[in-house]
């Protein structure tokens, strides 16, 4: 079955993009599923599913985030002690999560509007759960623009997951939240699309990563005392 999704994987990202970025992913989501006990390696553009939300022309299609991209950002992150808490906004099968439970954060939550998703992110967690019995987990299976953030929440993760109407959306909420408790937070945003919004909303760009010319993200700071 894995060689079967990792067929297709392979191939949708070889034709869209190139095969030289085809093996790169490959040999990561190889490596990257081995390594952390997940199985999240599929493409799937939603249309299947069984969502109840009047938002689902606005959502991209399910792909994975690469495990070099999270890696990398997550190092960069934990070298400024910023891995305590993160919403993954999209978090189809929990692949963010559990890394990020790697790297040290301990409140960890993920978002997604898809029911099978939020089902195996939750099978995906507990193979990996007895190994950080200090870390909480918590999936939500909500639309993003209803989620209620919490004040507690510092790093907010993007993998692309919907379009600039949900992502101004997301970013109000965010920003409601800075508003109730001031405090630094930061933005991890893999295949950065809409980042002039964040831009736009009082962020800037702390550090931006790319590789191969199609991998990149940002990660965008808002401080504690900039208003929107």
């Amino acid at each position: 079955m894995k060689a079967i999704r990792y067929f297709k994987l392979f191939y949708f990202i070889a034709d869209h993009w190139n095969s030289k970025l085809a093996l790169f992913t490959i040999y990561h989501e190889i490596k990257g599923e081995r390594k952390y006990l997940i199985n999240s390696s599929e493409i799937d553009d939603l249309h299947a599913q069984e969502i109840q939300s009047p938002n689902l022309k606005h959502a991209s299609i399910y792909q994975p985030t690469n495990y070099y991209l999270i890696e990398k950002a997550f190092d960069y992150l934990r070298s400024e002690n910023e891995n305590h808490s993160i919403l993954d906004f999209g978090c189809g099968k929990g692949r963010v999560m559990i890394v990020a439970a790697f790297y040290g954060f301990k409140n960890i939550t993920g978002v997604d509007f898809v029911p099978s998703f939020c089902e195996e992110a939750s099978w995906n967690i507990e193979k990996v759960q007895s190994q950080f019995p200090a870390t909480t987990f918590n999936v939500f299976c909500e639309d993003a623009t209803q989620f209620k953030i919490g004040n507690d929440q510092s790093v907010f993760f993007f993998f692309n997951p919907f379009d600039e109407k949900i992502m101004l959306a997301v970013i109000k909420n965010i920003l409601a939240s800075l508003k109730i408790k001031p405090r630094r937070i930061f933005v991890v945003y893999i295949n950065p699309l809409h980042k002039e919004i964040f831009l736009s909303a009082g962020f800037y760009e702390e550090y931006f990563f790319r590789k191969m010319k199609y991998l990149e993200f940002s990660i965008l700071v808002k401080e504690e005392d900039n208003d929107y």
